[in-house]
């Protein structure tokens, strides 16, 4: 049926798709002293992962507006789902960090040692009868035993210093959770309902029918993410159920604030480093053509310096910097499969995206730093290597499958060498190299990491898989 364009006249670029024109049509100041303020889940589990005085800058400031403030059914629901397991997965991580820590001085015994056997092998192969004294050298076991022992005590002492300052343990979950009860106060009758079981199934193959195959945002990403539709489908239930609540705003300008941890491209338009730079257009004009409403979206850290800056509540530094980086935690970035001590996962039974990320997390536990402000399109990862005496740029290409990598892959990441100005590549596969493969990275600065190789890299730092 043709459409009825009687009123086509009266339509304007800049008014029915003025999200595409301009983020917001309200300056910042008036969003922090009217707007709503809609909490995802991700942000007040944030608030068990940084430290009592941070945490208690940022109650504060939810206190001094509690009366503006509000979490969709959704969001509540995740946080009493993944509290629990925030505060368990953080006391996993601090055990995980001493246990590489106090493993670091016997793998670098034995990667001397290795070093040393090699070169013992080319003193052979060079048929060479002139003497060396492997214990005048300090290179026997003993001696580098006794010149590393306690290496790593300063920085054991750090970590029980950073676990001291963590003052939530797993078995204060259940009965003595003083956070929780504070949290629970501040939201009361604060909290959206639920949707009736019928809707709440029409929503969901909405969202798998028709919203995420076209990639209507938020929320699509997570369809090879999370392991059930209705899992895959939680970014999108908490829009439907902010966009309810925004139709109940009194009439005027409605103002809403939706302060979340996501930084996905199905929330944001991401700048050519991967950095969230403005709310995606979708999202501003479905607000707005739905409800009227305009939106500002932000992250706690931006949360917070906007209640410094426009309503003149005192944030520290520290604390910015504090929540800066626990939106970087890199234990968010370990896939669920490796969160428990005792699991030792497929890695192939990973998506391409958690294997991905499971890297991301190795390389950083390693001492590599992930430089966001570079990242380029031609490889998946880069990074910073400062572990030397001068800091080495560097890129890795990620590989998940079951059979070999050929020499294509080499050459197209020797190009990509020259396309960054980056100093040295990692090309890291579940599967293995052809000889051709191992043959055109051999004059490259490129370090090849078979699944072999990758286990074991992953076992430094206290993760088991198998491939």
């Amino acid at each position: 049926m043709a459409e009825d364009d009687s009123g086509l006249g009266e339509r304007r670029l800049t008014a029915d798709f003025a999200a595409w024109f301009g983020y917001t049509r309200f300056p910042p100041a008036r969003f922090f002293r009217e707007a709503l303020i809609v909490l995802d889940a991700n942000v007040l589990l944030d608030l068990y992962r940084i430290t009592p005085r941070a945490r208690r800058h940022v109650l504060e400031a939810f206190t001094s507006i509690a009366d503006r403030l509000w979490v969709p059914h959704q969001a509540a629901l995740e946080f009493s789902r993944n509290r629990k397991k925030v505060v368990t997965d953080r006391t996993s991580s601090f055990k995980q960090t001493r246990q590489t820590l106090r493993l670091a001085e016997a793998n670098a015994i034995d990667a001397i040692q290795s070093a040393v056997g090699e070169l013992r092998e080319q003193r052979e192969r060079n048929g060479t009868t002139r003497a060396w004294d492997i214990v005048a050298a300090g290179l026997d076991l003993a001696s580098l035993r006794a010149r590393l022992k306690g290496v790593m005590d300063p920085a054991l002492s750090e970590l029980q210093t950073l676990m001291d300052e963590y003052d939530l343990r797993p078995e204060d979950m259940q009965s003595v959770d003083t956070l929780l009860r504070e949290i629970d106060d501040l939201l009361k009758g604060h909290i959206g309902p639920p949707y009736p079981p019928a809707e709440l199934r029409t929503l969901v193959e909405q969202a798998h029918s028709f919203r995420f195959p076209n990639k209507i945002p938020p929320g699509f990403l997570d369809v090879d993410r999370k392991g059930t539709p209705l899992k895959a489908a939680g970014d999108f239930l908490l829009w439907c159920q902010t966009i309810d609540k925004a139709i109940l705003m009194p009439g005027g300008d409605r103002l809403l604030i939706l302060v979340t941890k996501e930084t996905k491209g199905d929330w944001w338009e991401l700048d050519d480093k991967k950095r969230p730079r403005a709310p995606l257009p979708e999202l501003i004009q479905e607000l707005r053509d739905s409800t009227g409403a305009d939106l500002l979206l932000l992250s706690l850290n931006d949360f917070m310096k906007g209640v410094r800056e426009h309503l003149s509540f005192r944030v520290p530094d520290q604390t910015l910097d504090e929540l800066r980086e626990v939106s970087e935690d890199i234990e968010t970035l370990l896939p669920d499969a490796f969160r428990s001590p005792s699991a030792e996962p497929n890695l192939l039974s990973l998506t391409p995206y958690e294997f991905e990320r499971l890297i991301q997390y190795l390389l950083i536990q390693l001492g590599y730093e992930v430089d966001t402000q570079a990242l380029p399109f031609v490889a998946d990862l880069f990074l910073l290597d400062r572990r030397g005496a001068e800091t080495r740029t560097v890129i890795a290409e990620v590989k998940r499958l079951r059979g070999t990598v050929g020499a294509d892959v080499v050459l197209q990441l020797r190009g990509a060498l020259d396309v960054t100005g980056a100093e040295f590549a990692l090309l890291i596969t579940t599967g293995s190299f052809t000889a051709a493969a191992r043959e055109a990275a051999q004059d490259a600065p490129i370090e090849l990491i078979d699944g072999a190789t990758l286990v074991q890299m992953l076992r430094q730092v206290g993760i088991r898989a198998i491939f």
